[in-house]
C-alpha cells in the first residue's frame, strides 16, 4: 500500500461516516477497533456501527483541512484535521477535530484497527 491507497481509504471512510453508511464502514474498520473520542471515552467497532445504524451520532459536514499520511509495511498512521458538524445523542455539535488513524493490513484488507481525535482550538 502506499500513499495514495491511504488517502483513498481516508476518503471512503469519510464518505462512510457522512452517509452513516454501516456497511461500508464495517469493512473499513478492525473487528478490534479501539476509538477514542475527544472526551476519552473508548468506542469499540460494535459502539461505533450501532451509533450510525441507530441516529446517535449524524454528521451533516467534514471537511478535511489538512493531512498527513505515512506508511509502513503493513501498517500506515495519517494525521488529519476537519471541519465537522453534526449531532450527537440528538444535541448539535461543530467544531475542529484533528484524527490520528492507524491502518494497518489484517486478513487481506487495510482496516482501522485504532483512532483517536481531539478537539483543536480555536
Amino acid at each position: 500500500m502506499d500513499e495514495n491507497g491511504i488517502r483513498e481509504l481516508e476518503g471512503r471512510l469519510q464518505k462512510a461516516m457522512l452517509s452513516s453508511d454501516a456497511d461500508a464502514l464495517d469493512a473499513l474498520l478492525a473487528d478490534d477497533l479501539s476509538f477514542v473520542d475527544a472526551t476519552g471515552k473508548v468506542w469499540t467497532k460494535t459502539d461505533d456501527l450501532n451509533g450510525h445504524r441507530y441516529g446517535l451520532q449524524r454528521i451533516e459536514q467534514l471537511d478535511v483541512e489538512e493531512q498527513t499520511v505515512r506508511v509502513y509495511e503493513k501498517c500506515a498512521v495519517t494525521v488529519t484535521r476537519v471541519a465537522l458538524r453534526g449531532s450527537f445523542g440528538g444535541a448539535p455539535f461543530a467544531g475542529s477535530l484533528r484524527y490520528t488513524r492507524t491502518w494497518c493490513e489484517t486478513g487481506g484488507a487495510w482496516r482501522v484497527v485504532a483512532a483517536h481525535c481531539g478537539l483543536v482550538p480555536f
